[in-house]
């Protein structure tokens, strides 16, 4: 098994990721070549704005994979959602129609950037006490939490999952950013790696100076479970 991918948005023509699908097949093919196998592809749902159900999610799965075995990539796709968080997320988790991380119990959280950590974290505790197990995506983007690693302990210590763009540990988005990253991953806080890719261009789906990144900086054992250990244990069940 190659690198698995847990956040990305290469469905065609769902939200601001892919818009069609030449470009999802440039996408994949930049995917395998990087040495993901699978990636769990999690269109955006902001409720009210953007958003697909469970349901076609799967059928364009099936669509993607159909024309990346004709054109030979070789990648399997697995079902999720980043999902904007709001106090009424419930029903369409309990009934199905969102898609959860590949029909576990995890779910792909996103907040706006700029919002308070005691939103945040009473956010998380009302997904904890439904049954769910949030992985927050690209903490690194939150103010109140960048630079503040105690905020991500916490959350954690909760019983989140972390998950970190590959970009963001390659340092494409500055000292801060991958200066904090560098600290989470010196503590072993992050749990999932992302490439939180869009397009075939500026966030292509990549992973290769993430890799050596963490190889360099981590443990072979903590290397390997933030690569593909983990979400394979955890995700691809």
């Amino acid at each position: 098994m190659g690198y698995i991918d847990i956040h990305c948005h290469v469905l065609p023509g769902i939200d601001d990721g892919s818009k069609d699908m030449d470009e999802t097949m440039d996408m994949l093919k930049t995917a395998a070549d990087e040495g993901i196998s699978d990636m769990i592809v999690t269109p955006h749902y902001k409720q009210g704005r953007v958003g697909i159900s469970r349901k076609d999610i799967g059928e364009l799965i099936a669509e993607v994979e159909k024309y990346a075995a004709l054109s030979g990539i070789k990648i399997k796709l697995h079902p999720g959602t980043e999902i904007y968080y709001n106090s009424s997320l419930e029903e369409k988790l309990e009934n199905g129609w969102l898609s959860k991380m590949n029909d576990t119990e995890y779910v792909l959280v996103e907040f706006s950037p700029m919002e308070t950590f005691p939103y945040i974290r009473n956010a998380l505790d009302d997904l904890l006490s439904l049954g769910y197990h949030p992985i927050i995506a690209h903490v690194e983007r939150y103010a109140c939490m960048l630079g503040n690693v105690e905020n991500v302990r916490i959350v954690r210590d909760m019983g989140c999952r972390i998950q970190v763009n590959a970009g963001s540990v390659a340092g494409d988005y500055g000292f801060k950013v991958k200066h904090f990253i560098k600290k989470m991953l010196k503590e072993q806080l992050v749990d999932f790696i992302g490439t939180d890719a869009h397009d075939r261009k500026k966030r292509k789906p990549e992973m290769g100076k993430c890799v050596e990144t963490i190889r360099k900086q981590c443990d072979q054992d903590y290397a390997e479970e933030l690569l593909f250990a983990r979400a394979k244990r955890e995700l691809l069940i």
